[in-house]
């Protein structure tokens, strides 16, 4: 050791004896200085006694100090692993540097912190740009909405197809997992679609414009369908509506002109058994559309089916005045159509159809929205 550091050792020595407040600053700081600037030509044994007496130490000065110190630490790759974690286990304004950026704090130590230390604590692990799947896993069981929602809005934390399924079904009830959860890279799109049925209008077009379907996928799902012996419940036709557009359907009359006209004519039941039958969905599924304030459902179905332009404007303003509650009246204005208007003409045709078909073979998408319905059933008439 070089004379000068002879002399701060020795420094330090004396310093130790100094048990006053002044003093134990004074070494914790000389010390610190020792450690980040000298660290690198200390012997062994002599590392090893500065890393003890400034361990010994910490309890004993302010926090104010201790904070500098983790924000030093936080970035450097040659602290010692005991040091490192003993600043993490420290009081959320301490650890959280070394939580939010330091590298060399290993798995076991994260999920023990994860495990036993305060909600603060996990929110600063949570913005770590390191995270893999079982920390993200433990995070989601052991922290609460904050926590996770910061999780969600950490791009780069590695979460397993399990906990972002789980993810997705707390967005029914927790609104704010919605929106970060859709803008994730790493959202399987089958998922993001699932979430159609509960998001925002914004939403929905969000997830229809950038989350495309894999068709290759759908068609293996479809095939392997198609294997199975199971088949939907199809309810018999009774009513003169159901039997005018079986016949129909039979001889390829069935048409959008068709469908408007009835519209129109405050036929309903006709419009809704027809847009059933063209579609694949059934009468309920349809109806929800029809009578739910967003529209985007009722774009996808029927530009799949290639409605013109203005056979969807007719659609969409008329039952825009059977979408809305009898207790209000019908509140569409005219940069809301013109809104909806632009998303229909940007919705590709061949994504709405893969949509549909992805819907069409999803049941438990379709019936899953069924639950979401109750609010609707008062306003909701049967023709």
């Amino acid at each position: 050791m070089a004379p000068s550091q002879n002399d701060e050792l020795a420094l330090l020595i004396a310093l130790s004896k100094d048990s006053s407040k002044r003093g134990r600053r004074q070494l914790f700081n000389n010390i610190s200085d020792l450690f980040l600037h000298e660290e690198e030509r200390l012997s062994e044994q002599e590392h090893a006694l500065v890393i003890s007496i400034l361990t010994k130490l910490l309890s004993e000065i302010e926090t104010t100090l201790r904070q500098n110190l983790a924000e030093e630490l936080a970035g450097l790759d040659a602290v010692p692993h005991g040091l490192i974690t003993l600043l993490a286990n420290d009081e959320i304004d301490v650890a959280r540097p070394i939580l939010f950026k330091s590298h060399l704090l290993a798995e076991p130590d994260l999920i023990e912190i994860i495990q036993n230390r305060s909600k603060e604590h996990l929110l600063a692990i949570a913005e770590r740009d390191d995270l893999n799947a079982t920390l993200t896993d433990l995070l989601i069981n052991y922290g609460d909405e904050d926590v996770v929602s910061n999780l969600i809005e950490n791009g780069d934390a590695k979460i397993s197809r399990a906990s972002m399924e789980f993810l997705v079904e707390e967005s029914k009830r927790i609104d704010r997992f919605q929106e970060p959860l859709i803008a994730r890279h790493d959202i399987p799109a089958d998922l993001a679609h699932k979430m159609f049925w509960w998001v925002s209008a914004a939403l929905r077009r969000h997830i229809l414009e950038n989350f495309e379907i894999d068709e290759l996928e759908l068609n293996e799902k479809i095939a392997a369908a198609a294997k199975t012996e199971y088949r939907y419940d199809v309810p018999a036709k009774s009513s003169h509506a159901d039997k005018l557009i079986s016949e129909l359907a039979k001889r390829n009359e069935l048409t959008e002109r068709f469908l408007v006209q009835a519209l129109r004519s405050k036929q309903i039941r006709l419009f809704l058994t027809g847009l059933a039958e063209l579609s694949g969905l059934d009468y309920l599924k349809i109806s929800r559309f029809i009578y739910d304030p967003n529209a985007e459902a009722l774009i996808v179905v029927l530009k799949a089916l290639e409605f013109s332009r203005n056979s969807f404007s007719a659609v969409y303003l008329l039952t825009r005045n059977i979408s809305v509650s009898k207790k209000t009246k019908n509140t569409t204005r005219p940069e809301e159509v013109e809104i909806i208007m632009k998303f229909y003409d940007k919705l590709s045709t061949k994504n709405a159809k893969v949509t549909l078909r992805f819907w069409q073979l999803e049941r438990d998408y379709l019936e899953m929205i069924e639950k979401l319905d109750e609010d609707l059933d008062d306003d909701r008439v049967y023709l």
